[in-house]
């Protein structure tokens, strides 16, 4: 239904049932060996020094003893016979979730190869398409001009072509049909790469195919690696001033907002992503007292905020969007590393990182850095409209991923967030243009931290399991209690 959430992964989560199956399979496998420890023990009795004194004097009773001992440990029922059954039900249970979890691996392995060839395939075909849609528009309009009987009927279609209505309607299609916005971003970086080839092809034959995609990439390209694929557009990128991470950055006190300001829902959070995103180059730390006196702390990263692909004074732009996606580590990492130190936060501080867009995937980038696990005790990680599916986030670290289906941007790595015990995933579908839950609707509505922010309420609202489970989890850093709220500029000095 339009406009409800769909919950996946967490602790109600098939990732949460397979570690249920391994948990069982392991209490089976220590039942199995203490019922054999049992048939070791009963069989001790038929060898037991006064059984064997007892034989010369009532053979017959002792004949019946060994015959019940034997029963008891290798017969139809015996303990020997049950501990192989419980050991034989564990091995099927852990062959059961491994079983599931190759197939579901091998099944995303085969759908990536997928998108990946036909993304080459389209790309490959581009410039060809390109240039002969240009002969035919070239070559029809001579005839058409060569004829001055259809000068009238020209100008009146001309008149008549309005550009900006076809222009939303296409955008109104990709937000009607989320498959295809999905399809667009999954073949988007193998799609580059085939019409790079192909352009490569048609400037240098094949030898030309083969040496434009590997100079422009750094060597990277060809590749079905997504991070490879996006690395190769950096580099390319680089050859032309673009994409440099560099800059002197500095960390220093922006302002101390009120007490009142620390968000104590996801509602929340995301309402506070909105104010955070209008000022140019912050970070928001909130203090959070719980009630034994010790402090938890929410860290709060803006998403963009600069699209020109050359670095400014603000890390918080396109360069490190793609250098992020590429993985690898970030000036704006370090910078968020560094306004948490100045903020105070002590290793062994409960710490929540949080953010929109660009700002999740920070977030997510630093939880996935051992090193920076090793400083700050990451124990949550909370997004909206982020792609970091592909991020390595340890199972101690709570994850809760919200996302729109006419969103675009989480959709950009090409991979559904994983099902895990710890990884909550909250989609939305936020119905058509015409009929659907935004006034305004477009693929940037959809993205907005506003939207988000509702779905963070419907979120906070929420009976299901996995939801209410990673409530539960998150108390430490909602106790309603005044925090200290500080804002830290981490722009260009």
């Amino acid at each position: 239904m339009s406009g409800d959430i769909v919950v996946s992964g967490g602790a109600g989560g098939v990732g949460a049932r397979l570690q249920d199956l391994r948990s069982q399979a392991g209490l089976l496998d220590d039942a199995g060996d203490d019922v054999r420890a049992w048939s070791g023990s009963v069989a001790a009795v038929a060898v037991h020094q006064d059984v064997t004194v007892a034989t010369l004097l009532c053979p017959v009773e002792v004949a019946q003893v060994a015959g019940a001992v034997a029963g008891a440990t290798i017969g139809v029922n015996g303990l020997l016979i049950v501990s192989t059954g419980l050991e034989a039900s564990a091995i099927v249970l852990r062959a059961s979730a491994t079983t599931y979890e190759f197939v579901d691996a091998t099944q995303q392995q085969v759908m990536e190869a997928l998108q990946h060839a036909a993304g080459f395939a389209l790309g490959a075909a581009l410039p060809g398409l390109v240039l002969g849609g240009g002969v035919l528009l070239v070559g029809g309009g001579l005839v058409v001009l060569g004829n001055p009987a259809t000068w009238p009927a020209l100008a009146l279609a001309v008149q008549n072509v309005d550009l900006a209505a076809l222009g939303d309607g296409a955008m109104d299609a990709l937000y009607d049909n989320p498959w295809l916005l999905e399809s667009l971003t999954k073949v988007a970086p193998s799609l580059v790469q085939g019409t790079t080839w192909s352009l490569g092809s048609l400037l240098g034959g094949p030898l030309g195919g083969l040496a434009l995609p590997y100079v422009l990439s750094g060597g990277k390209w060809p590749t079905a690696s997504y991070e490879d694929a996006v690395g190769g557009l950096v580099n390319a990128g680089g050859m032309f001033g673009m994409f440099g991470d560099t800059g002197e950055m500095g960390v220093s006190l922006a302002e101390t907002l009120g007490p009142d300001r620390a968000p104590t829902s996801v509602e929340e959070i995301f309402q506070q992503q909105n104010m955070l995103g209008a000022d140019q180059g912050e970070v928001q730390i909130v203090q959070v007292t719980n009630p034994d006196g010790t402090s938890s702390y929410i860290v709060q990263i803006p998403g963009t905020q600069e699209w020109g692909p050359q670095r400014g004074s603000n890390p918080v732009d396109l360069t490190t969007n793609v250098r992020l996606m590429a993985g690898d580590s970030t000036l704006m990492q370090q910078q968020v590393a560094q306004a948490m130190r100045e903020a105070g936060i002590r290793p062994g501080d409960p710490v929540m990182l949080t953010g929109h867009s660009q700002g999740g995937i920070t977030a997510a980038a630093l939880a996935s850095d051992p090193a920076f696990r090793e400083e700050f005790a990451v124990r949550s990680v909370v997004t909206g409209g982020s792609p970091i599916a592909r991020f390595d986030i340890p199972p101690d670290v709570s994850v809760l991923s919200l996302e729109h289906d006419q969103d675009a941007v989480p959709m950009l790595e090409g991979r559904e967030n994983p099902d895990r015990a710890n990884w909550v995933t909250v989609e939305r579908d936020l119905g058509t243009a015409a009929n659907g839950v935004l006034p305004d609707a477009s693929v940037g509505a959809a993205h907005g931290t506003d939207v988000y922010a509702q779905t963070g309420a419907m979120v906070d609202a929420s009976d299901d399991p996995s939801v209410q489970a990673w409530r539960e989890g998150a108390q430490q850093f909602f106790t309603g209690e005044p925090g200290t709220v500080t804002r830290w500029d981490v722009s260009t000095r």
